[in-house]
């Protein structure tokens, strides 16, 4: 929840969704299927965990993969990267918070960088906006990651 990502370059913008990890990808889920309520609620529940440096990375009750592969289908905006296409996965700390960097190897020796961060506060009009981004200690993700990397090797 309250995850901004999207294609690092130049007149790219990024959107908000929601990151989940699997045994075989990592998804970016901008358009959901989720109720307005079940986001609220855990958005809120996040909120309380970063404010008390807290682990933000917890599954989600009542979302399973069955509902990640309807959101999956819903739109081409929601995004999935699958472990064997990414080259690399680090975390880069700036002045205005952590962003984690996923560059993707895509067909015909292309490559694609993508930057995820958590935030902190949002502007609403004219367009909904980060205003702020947290410090975010990405570490499990990426030891997750590495994890099932090796696994698929």
């Amino acid at each position: 929840m309250w995850i901004w990502g999207g294609e690092v370059g130049l007149m790219k913008r990024g959107r908000e969704g929601m990151f989940v990890i699997t045994d075989k990808r990592i998804a970016f889920i901008s358009k959901t299927n989720m109720s307005y309520r079940m986001h609220d609620v855990y958005s809120n529940r996040q909120r309380i965990r970063l404010e008390h440096n807290d682990n933000v990375f917890r599954p989600i009750d009542d979302y399973g993969i069955s509902e990640l592969r309807n959101d999956l289908d819903k739109d081409s905006i929601n995004m999935q990267f699958e472990y064997n296409r990414i080259l690399d996965l680090y975390a880069e700390e700036k002045r205005w918070g952590t962003a984690l960097r996923i560059d993707l190897e895509m067909y015909h020796n292309a490559k694609k960088s993508y930057k995820f961060s958590v935030v902190r506060s949002w502007v609403k009009y004219p367009a909904k906006d980060p205003l702020q981004f947290h410090h975010m200690d990405w570490i499990p993700v990426i030891t997750l990651f590495e994890n099932f990397k090796k696994n698929l090797i």
